[in-house]
C-alpha cells in the first residue's frame, strides 16, 4: 500500500496516564478514570467525569485545554529528538467546534489557541512555516491529515505536527450537555461522560525518515471524509449511516488489491446509541474488508469523551501498540464523527520491515 505518511513521534495526556506509553498501556490494560467531578450538573450534584486529578481544579476551559496541549506537545517533541530543530514545520491542530467563535482578537478562537500553543514551544520547534486549525470536533483529524500530506509530499514542509485537545471541564460545557440531555447519570445511560485529553503525533514522509535516521512507528494510508444526517438533535435514521459507510470504503479500499483485511478497529463511541446503530450498519456493509477477530475499542467509554483529541489519540494507541507488541492486528481503521455530522476515517497500519528495521 502507498504510504502517505510515517508517524515517528507521539505525545499524549489522558486521564489514564501523564504520556503516550503511559495511556497506551493503560489503555490496554481496560483502566477506567470514571470519578466523581468538582462540576455540578443542573441539579447541583456533582457529576461522573474523566478528568486528570494532577491540574489545578479550578482552571477549566481553553485554560485547562492549554495546559493538557502543551504537555502533550512536549511530549511529542522531546520523541523527535534534535531533528526538530532542524526541520520547516507545519503545525495543525484540531478543536472543538466551540473554538470556530471569534476571541477577542476578531480571530477565531482557535487561530489564537494555536498560535499561542505554537509559541509555548518556539525552542524545541523554531522553524514553523504554517499554522492551521479545524474545529470541527471528534472528525477534525480526517480533514487535516490530506492536507498535511499534500504539504509533506510538495516540500513544502518537511514535518508536520499534527494534534487534538479537548476538555469537557467547564461549567459551560457542562450545562450545555444537560441542557441537550446528553449528559452520562444513572437514569440517562444514552449518553456521554465527559472527558480531557491531549495527543499529539509527529507525520513525515517515508525518505525525509531514512535521511534523518528515525524509527517510524506507524504508517497512515487513506483518510476520508464524509457527512452524516443523523445528529444527536434530530431523529434521523442512524441506520442509513451513508457518510459514515462512504468514508470507510474510501479508506479500506487499498486494502483489496493486495488482499489485505483490517483486524483492529479504533472508534470515538461514547454511550449514545445512534452512532452504536450506525457503526452496525457501516461494519456490516464493509465486512469484505475485515479478517477475524475483529478488535474494536472504544477508548471514550472508559476515558470519557473525546472531542477533537480522538484521531490524534487514535493513531497515539496505534503507534505504540505497534511498537511494543500489544496492537490486536498490524492493520488499523479509525473512524470517528462530529456532532455536526462530519465523519472521518484513517487507515493505519504497523511499519513495514524496512521502516522497522
Amino acid at each position: 500500500m502507498k504510504t502517505l505518511a510515517s508517524v515517528v513521534a507521539v505525545g499524549a495526556v489522558t486521564p489514564v496516564g501523564l504520556s503516550a506509553p503511559e495511556t497506551a498501556f493503560s489503555h490496554r490494560a481496560a483502566a477506567a478514570a470514571m470519578r466523581e467531578a468538582p462540576l455540578v450538573d443542573g441539579e447541583g450534584e456533582p457529576i461522573t467525569m474523566c478528568f486528570l486529578p494532577n491540574l489545578d481544579l479550578r482552571t477549566t476551559g481553553a485554560d485547562r485545554a492549554f495546559l493538557l496541549g502543551r504537555r502533550a506537545l512536549e511530549e511529542a517533541l522531546r520523541a523527535l529528538g534534535p531533528a526538530a530543530a532542524r526541520l520547516r514545520a507545519g503545525f495543525a491542530l484540531c478543536l472543538d467546534d466551540v473554538f470556530a467563535e471569534r476571541g477577542a482578537e476578531g480571530l477565531p478562537a482557535g487561530q489564537t489557541f494555536a498560535r499561542d500553543l505554537g509559541r509555548s514551544v518556539s525552542g524545541m520547534l523554531p522553524d514553523i512555516a504554517s499554522v492551521e486549525v479545524t474545529a470541527r470536533g471528534s472528525a477534525s483529524a480526517a480533514f487535516m491529515v490530506p492536507r498535511l500530506c499534500d504539504a509533506l509530499a510538495s516540500g513544502a514542509i518537511e514535518v508536520a505536527v499534527l494534534g487534538g485537545v479537548h476538555t469537557d471541564y467547564d461549567p459551560g460545557r457542562i450545562a450545555a450537555l444537560v441542557a441537550a440531555d446528553r449528559l452520562f447519570r444513572p437514569d440517562n445511560l444514552d449518553a456521554l461522560i465527559p472527558g480531557e485529553a491531549a495527543a499529539f503525533v509527529v507525520l513525515m514522509r517515508p525518505d525525509t525518515v531514512r535521511r534523518h535516521q528515525l524509527r517510524t512507528r506507524a504508517e497512515i494510508h487513506a483518510a476520508a471524509t464524509a457527512h452524516e444526517k443523523a445528529r444527536p438533535d434530530n431523529d434521523e435514521s442512524a441506520f442509513q449511516a451513508a457518510g459514515l459507510t462512504a468514508a470507510l470504503r474510501t479508506v479500506l479500499t487499498p486494502l483489496g488489491p493486495e488482499g489485505l483485511r483490517s483486524g483492529w478497529m479504533l472508534t470515538d463511541l461514547t454511550f449514545e446509541v445512534f452512532r452504536h446503530f450506525e457503526l452496525q450498519a457501516a461494519t456490516v456493509r464493509t465486512q469484505r474488508f475485515y479478517c477475524e477477530p475483529q478488535a474494536v475499542e472504544s477508548p471514550a467509554q472508559r476515558l470519557g469523551h473525546l472531542g477533537a483529541a480522538s484521531m490524534p489519540l487514535h493513531l497515539v494507541l496505534a503507534a505504540e501498540g505497534f511498537c511494543r507488541g500489544f496492537a490486536p492486528h498490524p492493520i488499523a481503521v479509525s473512524i470517528a464523527g462530529s456532532d455536526t455530522g462530519e465523519r472521518g476515517a484513517l487507515l493505519i497500519s504497523a511499519p513495514g520491515p524496512e521502516a522497522a528495521s
